[in-house]
């Protein structure tokens, strides 16, 4: 019996792997830079907590979650979604009683049954941000401008930043009656999973890929804000433009996740390798309610996005910083079973001092010298033969170097020098 992969997975290798790999390194050193610490947590919790933290009403909870009892029947669930997970951990460990900001990032798979398209399958990966335990219109503009920086730093076309802002959990509450009273009055417009929606949901049906392109009627937000939110939500918008930061104020951005409040946004782009339905490239905003709505004794502000890498991996294909895989230092080809024996003392000498060292244990002729050139990805090919028939290939001056030596030793020592000198020369055309 030959065995496939589930619908909805992927497999990963060579040049996948070098992009996906590259885009984690590439965020997580922004991250850092941000002063940003990796949290890790576990692929599957209580499917409670999944169930309290995204909302039941939502499409992940009523038709995309993975739940499964275990061997003491308790439901546990693989998890659609990292934040979460970041706010049971941090209550569990008590966290909070940090006197400073808590600044997290996390990145690794999680499990929605949905169908598969193009930069989403059943097990996605996302990399994530969450910044706890501080409120303030500056602290949003500065995750915003750090999403946007990691996602401009893949030099990404099109990009577009777009905010919208709820108000407190009250504000969210009381437009959500008049959306849905003024839905109801356009329910036979609606498709059919939104006229069921409207009732329980109608946030939702502003997330709706087909009902977004009707000319609905909708409230305006702004009318049902504070002075104190207004406030709050100008001073965003003038920080966002004294940073000159482009961006729309879009009514229609809800997110599909019932734990936001206050600040909401995406960063999307146009392209056709991922269409037009999946075009968000990272979306997040804040969520003061959570951690109380999962147990916490304080009630404690956080705010934090989310990046789809799949979709990041479509756009970044034909990126050649991306895409480009490591460089070895050096690469051992012996032409001789002497060669050969050669070839794997000096290979475990150069590798115990740090060098990225490689060799084929097939051997090969002289006359294949040329072929095995053209097509190395080192900065240097050393052929071994026999002992006065060593020669090391540098690509940086493109010449074959002969070397004499009378010991083993002389010829680590040789090779050392040599690295070090075209490893030099190498930096300098970078």
């Amino acid at each position: 019996m030959q065995f496939q992969k589930p619908r909805g997975t992927r497999d990963m290798y060579n040049e996948e792997v070098i992009i996906y790999r590259n885009i984690i390194k590439s965020l997580t050193q922004c991250a850092i830079k941000y002063n940003y610490q990796e949290f890790i947590t576990p692929i599957f919790e209580n499917a409670q907590l999944f169930l309290r933290a995204v909302g039941d009403t939502t499409d992940i909870i009523q038709k995309e979650i993975y739940q499964f009892n275990d061997k003491n029947d308790r439901l546990l669930a693989l998890r659609p979604e990292g934040t979460a997970g970041i706010v049971r951990a941090i209550i569990e460990n008590k966290l909070y009683k940090s006197k400073q900001t808590l600044k997290y990032f996390y990145y690794g798979s999680m499990f929605r049954y949905e169908r598969p398209q193009k930069g989403r399958q059943r097990q996605f990966n996302q990399f994530g941000i969450e910044t706890v335990g501080v409120k303030h219109p500056l602290v949003d503009v500065e995750v915003m401008m750090m999403a946007l920086e990691m996602i401009k730093s893949f030099s990404i076309p099109n990009l577009t930043l777009n905010i919208n802002y709820f108000g407190s959990n009250e504000t969210k509450n009381k437009y959500q009656i008049a959306l849905k009273e003024q839905l109801l009055n356009q329910s036979k417009q609606l498709c059919e999973n939104c006229q069921i929606r409207v009732n329980v949901s109608p946030l939702r049906v502003l997330d709706c890929k087909i009902c977004t392109k009707l000319n609905l009627e909708i409230p305006y937000l702004n009318v049902f804000l504070t002075n104190e939110e207004k406030t709050y939500f100008t001073t965003i918008i003038n920080s966002l433009k004294n940073n000159k930061v482009n961006f729309i104020i879009d009514e229609h951005l809800v997110r599909g996740l019932d734990y936001y409040n206050g600040i909401i946004f995406e960063i999307t782009t146009i392209d056709s390798r991922i269409g037009e339905s999946q075009n968000t490239l990272l979306g997040g905003g804040r969520y003061d309610n959570l951690f109380n709505e999962l147990g916490s004794p304080l009630k404690i502000p956080a705010i934090g996005f989310a990046i789809g890498i799949e979709r990041l991996m479509l756009l970044l294909v034909e990126n050649k910083n991306i895409n480009k895989p490591p460089i070895i230092d050096l690469q051992i080809i012996a032409l001789s079973e002497l060669g050969l024996i050669m070839a794997s003392d000096l290979l475990l000498q150069l590798r115990k001092e740090n060098y990225h060292i490689d060799m084929e244990y097939n051997l090969y002729q002289d006359k294949n010298k040329s072929q095995i050139i053209d097509r190395s990805l080192a900065k240097n090919i050393l052929f071994l033969k026999e002992k006065n028939q060593v020669s090391f290939y540098s690509f940086v001056k493109k010449e074959m170097i002969k070397l004499i030596f009378d010991t083993e030793q002389q010829l680590l020592s040789k090779v050392k020098n040599l690295l070090l000198e075209e490893n030099e020369e190498y930096g300098k055309t970078l």
